[in-house]
């Protein structure tokens, strides 16, 4: 009788209720949860570390419901518990600690309930639980372990197999994408799975790695597959796209996909998606050699995707990487800068994207140098009468492309107005609404503004920055009444400075000096140019292109030298050795005592001046952290060491100015200002001259020296050891109370099962701060205090305040009584 009321009671009240929160809350977050097609789909939804923190208060009556379940209802008997909910109150527990993010707790938990019921087959579950959370902690030894162990049980259930599985095939995947082993695993959890969602979960990622590898029919079968499996409009859809995406020119059904895709295109519900359809079509193209129509259809992806921001950038890659290709490198450049501004930074594209953007940049830059210098130079030969003929012929032509643009704009205007008024049906993408109705639009047309013009007061002639010479301008204009100008043309001249002949007279080179100047611009960026074609792009057929021309026509350039070593450098790699010596035999020719020279010949030179660059850096980086320590004399005598132990002038400029800077904090004014003078006098081209002459401008204007830094060195760093919170309190509104009862507010629904001691003290004579104890570690701390800074509800003026701190250097506080101090070892120390 006591087992069986034992075993009511515990299920069908404590157990019960929390399993209901439980599912609740999972149901609510794996609904909440929207996949990325655009990525690898993760086998298994977890809570983000955002959502782990909301879930707090909920998993926390789930933990307390289960263990009073256990505390009051566990009959444990000649080594045997005799009340059946007891295990599953425990693995309810588990679950909760790893929504939580208490990933440790979790793994205890699950352990415990895996050896200690050893006739339940709940432990099987268990031991699954166990296996996932060592995976999201990375320890891959562990995982490996529990692998070994379930394969060694012969009597491991069937029914688990497709999980087993499937926690297999995320092992391979996070581990080191090993999706050779992923795909097997994947097949037989496909195999075993009973449940729809799961299987259709399972055969959607088996596609998406098959279509990684390459292999499109089979990727094509598995998203087939998909639909079979009748998933929600959102799978389904992407499923089509991703069909199409993994066309295979073998199967010979490109017509029946491409119908597909335009009949999802006439269907309005798909609005949303008509970015997604777009580069499903541009991908087709490219399947079928058709790249001009495929970047046509990108074009119109971008153009469309107001929603779906990460398509946008997609498709912008895309193209990027198609004018990469031909090479096109001023259009790539424009599309890998457009896909840096819309691609969320933890995408596995973004790094290549901004890698090959920074190069692009400098060569864009370099190459429309290059285009520009030559074109002045080639109209610098013309008379004086026939460059004004040129740049009249420019300015007609530049007009008239206004005018069909206007007229263009004019049309679409029109046409827009027709939809709008129930007239003709917009084009797949357009919404038929008036753009300042569109709050997308707006938002978008504002960042856009602001990020080409900055925030502009909304005014007259807003884009000129001197408006007084267009109100002299337009006055001379003769306003009529209306506020009209009878001289159209001179207005539109001030508005537009393209339509001015002085804007293209005025750089055409007119004197000798003035074509030295231009050849000069020409000759380093052929260089830079030749350079980045060699190291970023190892594109060396247009290296040598740029460094051959750059010998050939800019002899007596001081970029000749390095030009003809580089030449050699890469005929020597494509084995032209006819080729390599003529270049090296004019390095060694010419410039004998160069380091190029000494290079071509010792080929151990270049590894002897790298060793001696790299310990002067290690002992600049070592004088600096004695710069930031406050060790400021021996910084001087490091610096004066530097100069008689390294024969060489490599960070000389940044030695001499952190000497100076360590002047300032130790000696006299003028000997600051003295050093300030000499860094500035020695290195005029160098960065360091515009940082010293900052300083020194401060120190003239105020007549004061630079503030001395809070001292710092009686703070000590003890990670491992106990940990303390602080919150400073507004001393001028007697806060002590409010701030103390929210603290404790918040302990009591993120922290529920936590006691902390949580006390008022004065630290100096007026600072009062409010002190919570105790946390095992500084990680244990700093995710108290994470918690804190991401609550709305508090002040940030207290989350500004909040600080950690160990009881050693808690006494050392209240001995030197300067919070502001701390504060600056915790800012520098713990982030």
């Amino acid at each position: 009788m006591s087992r069986n009321y034992h075993n009511m009671v515990a299920h069908y009240n404590g157990y019960f209720n929390a399993r209901e929160i439980l599912k609740e809350e999972n149901s609510k977050r794996i609904n909440a949860h929207k996949d990325d097609y655009s990525q690898l789909l993760p086998i298994f939804i977890y809570p983000t570390e955002d959502q782990s923190k909301a879930l707090i208060p909920q998993m926390d009556i789930v933990i307390e419901k289960s263990s009073t379940v256990i505390d009051r209802h566990s009959i444990y008997k000649q080594k045997k518990e005799h009340v059946k909910w007891i295990d599953d109150s425990y693995y309810l527990i588990g679950q909760a600690q790893f929504n939580k993010g208490n990933l440790v707790s979790a793994e205890e938990t699950f352990l415990y309930i895996y050896q200690g019921f050893k006739k339940e087959s709940i432990r099987y579950e268990a031991i699954l639980w166990l296996i996932r959370t060592h995976i999201e902690k990375g320890e891959w030894d562990k995982v490996e372990t529990y692998f070994e162990v379930i394969d060694k049980d012969v009597s491991y259930p069937d029914d688990k197999q497709g999980l087993l599985n499937a926690v297999y095939a995320d092992y391979h995947i996070k581990k080191d994408k090993d999706y050779d082993n992923a795909i097997l695993r994947l097949e037989e959890a496909i195999r075993f799975t009973e449940d729809r969602d799961d299987k259709r979960r399972y055969t959607y990622i088996l596609g998406q790695i098959y279509q990684k590898k390459g292999y499109l029919k089979k990727a094509n079968e598995l998203y087939a597959d998909v639909l079979k499996l009748k998933p929600d409009y959102v799978m389904a859809f992407n499923a089509k796209i991703s069909r199409a995406i993994a066309y295979d020119s073998e199967s010979n059904n490109s017509e029946d996909i491409k119908k597909e895709l335009n009949k999802m295109l006439k269907d309005r519900k798909n609005e949303e998606f008509y970015d997604q359809i777009y580069f499903a079509l541009a991908e087709l193209a490219l399947t079928e050699k058709e790249e001009d129509l495929a970047i046509t259809y990108l074009k119109k992806s971008t153009k469309v995707s107001t929603v779906n921001i990460k398509q946008k950038a997609l498709s912008f890659y895309k193209l990027a990487d198609i004018y990469f290709s031909r090479p096109d490198y001023i259009n790539a450049q424009a599309y890998y800068d457009s896909t840096t501004i819309y691609l969320p930074k933890d995408h596995e594209a973004y790094y290549i994207a901004d890698e090959k953007n920074k190069s692009l940049k400098d060569l864009v830059r370099n190459l429309k140098i290059v285009q520009l210098q030559d074109s002045l130079l080639k109209v610098s030969n013309l008379s004086e009468k026939e460059q004004k003929r040129l740049v009249n012929d420019l300015i007609s032509e530049y007009k008239k492309q206004q005018e069909r643009e206007r007229m263009q704009r004019e049309a679409a205007a029109l046409v827009k107005g027709e939809n709008a008024s129930g007239g003709t049906a917009a084009p797949p993408g357009g919404s038929g609404e008036w753009y300042f109705f569109n709050p997308t639009s707006m938002a978008f047309g504002l960042s856009e503004f602001k990020r080409l013009w900055g925030d502009r007061p909304l005014e007259d002639n807003w884009r000129r920055s001197n408006k007084q010479s267009t109100i002299v301008e337009v006055q001379n204009g003769n306003l009529d009444e209306t506020g009209g100008s009878d001289q159209g043309s001179t207005a539109e001249a001030i508005d537009d400075p393209k339509l001015s002949e002085e804007t293209y007279l005025k750089n055409i080179p007119k004197t000798f000096n003035d074509r030295l100047v231009a050849n000069g611009k020409i000759a380093e960026a052929l260089y830079s140019i030749g350079f980045i074609f060699k190291e970023s792009f190892e594109d060396y057929p247009s290296a040598i292109q740029a460094f051959e021309r750059l010998v050939n026509d800019f002899d007596t350039s001081s970029k000749a030298l390095p030009a003809h070593y580089q030449l050699y450098r890469i005929y020597l790699y494509q084995n032209n050795q006819e080729s390599a010596r003529l270049h090296k035999d004019w390095v060694l020719e010419n410039h004998p005592f160069s380091e190029y020279a000494y290079i071509i010949k010792d080929p151990n030179y270049n590894k002897q001046a790298k060793a001696t660059k790299e310990k002067v850096e290690s002992f600049y980086a070592a004088t600096y952290r004695l710069f930031e320590y406050g060790l400021y004399t021996d910084v001087i005598a490091s610096c004066l060491k530097a100069d008689t132990v390294f024969n060489s002038q490599h960070l000389k400029e940044k030695f001499d100015f952190l000497k100076a800077k360590s002047i300032g904090y130790t000696r006299s004014l003028e000997e600051f200002k003295l050093s300030l003078e000499e860094v500035i006098k020695k290195y005029p081209e160098d960065p360091v001259k515009a940082q010293a002459a900052e300083i020194l401008a401060y120190i003239n204007k105020n007549s004061i020296a630079p503030p001395k830094p809070l001292k710092t060195d009686s703070y000590v760093v003890e990670d491992d050891e106990n940990h303390i919170v602080l919150i400073k309190v507004n001393q001028q509104n007697n806060q002590n109370d409010r701030v103390k009862n929210l603290v404790t507010n918040f302990n009591t629904k993120y922290f529920k099962n936590v006691k902390f001691d949580v006390s008022k003290i004065l630290v100096g004579s007026n600072q009062n701060m409010i002190m919570i104890r105790a946390f095992d570690d500084k990680r244990d701390a700093m995710n108290y205090y994470n918690m804190i800074q991401k609550q709305s509800t508090l002040d940030p003026s207290i989350k500004e305040g909040v600080y950690l701190i160990t009881n050693k250097n808690l006494r050392t506080l209240f001995k030197e009584k300067n919070i502001e101090a701390y504060a600056a070892f915790f800012n520098s120390k713990y982030f």
